[in-house]
């Protein structure tokens, strides 16, 4: 019976091992975010063309200063996604305008957090440095302004790794003008072609 019993516990070891390694690609291709990799193109004519149904507002952006990269907020099919964006001049058509095309390099998917409200990237972190995220923002009214009250974390783009990272949230300042945002919606919405 010991035999018996040695051989039963193989068994179970290999068919754990087996249901492990068949469910580690369905695992990993869940993990990998959507987007990575995937170019989108910015035209003074047509605009941004993001991926079909994803929407992104102008105060959802941030150009990471001395670096050819971007942070976004973006909402596809409801979800609100980070990414961090390479930025590369494909056609200069004068001193003012060119056609760009960007490049998600890296994704975070954050299904409980708000594009534009518990998720902004109207932030700055010690040393003035852009292209910070926070994530599960609450905020307290200052006259026309939100300033953040607190925050679950913060996520920044590292320029050297070009990799979203963990950002210490009590070196965070972040503010949003309400005002403002509603302009740019409205400015944004009245620019899209008719289709």
């Amino acid at each position: 019976m010991p035999g018996q019993t040695a051989l039963i516990l193989d068994l179970a070891a290999l068919a754990v091992a087996a249901a492990m390694v068949a469910g580690a690609p369905a695992r990993a291709a869940a993990a990998n975010p959507e987007y990575l990799g995937r170019p989108i193109y910015s035209d003074p004519a047509s605009g941004l063309q993001l991926p079909p149904n994803c929407i992104i507002e102008p105060t959802w952006r941030s150009r990471i200063t001395g670096a050819e990269l971007e942070v976004w907020v973006v909402n596809c099919d409801g979800v609100a996604r980070v990414w961090l964006l390479k930025r590369q001049t494909v056609e200069v058509l004068s001193a003012r305008e060119a056609r760009l095309r960007f490049q998600v390099i890296d994704e975070r998917v954050l299904p409980e957090e708000t594009a534009g409200d518990s998720l902004s990237v109207q932030c700055t972190a010690a040393g003035e440095e852009s292209g910070v995220v926070v994530r599960g923002a609450r905020w307290r009214s200052v006259g026309r302004e939100l300033h953040l009250a607190g925050a679950r974390g913060a996520l920044r783009g590292d320029v050297a790794r070009h990799r979203l990272i963990d950002a210490d949230v009590t070196s965070v300042d972040c503010t949003r003008f309400p005002d403002r945002e509603a302009m740019m919606r409205k400015l944004q919405q009245s620019d899209r072609p008719s289709r």
